[in-house]
């Protein structure tokens, strides 16, 4: 059985940079199950799969095709039983699902921050054209992508 993992890179294909594709693939590592990753830039995301998501991960288990890492993961539970569980129950679920949202609300803006910039500098030329618009909301910038500088305090 082949299993497909779209997997985002930059630039080189060899460097793959998003925490949630390295979710999905510590799922399936954990579960001892053989994957292709497939390197995938930004741009490639809308053709993956017949454009089943806007985002990779994006995992083709033999055809059946599941995306968002969390998703991933449960999906692995429930279609490989005999192997190690990723999740023993309702309860490491929903403690999983509320790490996974204080992690995304809280973290993060502030991660996203810090490595925008890198992460613009390690992508295609296309990607880039991409990219830099459509994080300058999310990087709390409108006009760069440079660090703010700190304010001054005045006691």
């Amino acid at each position: 059985m082949a299993r497909i993992l779209y997997d985002l890179c930059g630039r080189d294909a060899d460097l793959r940079f998003s925490p949630y594709c390295w979710r999905a693939k510590m799922s399936l590592a954990h579960k001892g199950l053989d994957f292709a990753a497939q390197p995938t830039p930004f741009t490639a995301i809308p053709a993956v799969e017949g454009g089943v998501s806007k985002t990779v991960p994006v995992l083709n288990d033999g055809g059946r095709v599941v995306f968002e890492s969390f998703d991933i993961a449960l999906y692995l539970d429930e279609a490989y039983p005999d192997r190690p569980k990723l999740f023993e129950g309702d309860g490491e679920r929903a403690a999983a699902r509320f790490l996974e949202a204080w992690a995304f609300q809280t973290l993060h803006p502030l991660i996203m921050r810090m490595m925008v910039k890198d992460i613009h500098d390690v992508l295609g030329d296309t990607d880039q054209a991409y990219f830099r618009p459509s994080r300058r909301g999310s990087a709390g910038r409108s006009k760069s992508i440079r660090p703010a500088s700190r304010p001054t305090l005045t006691i």
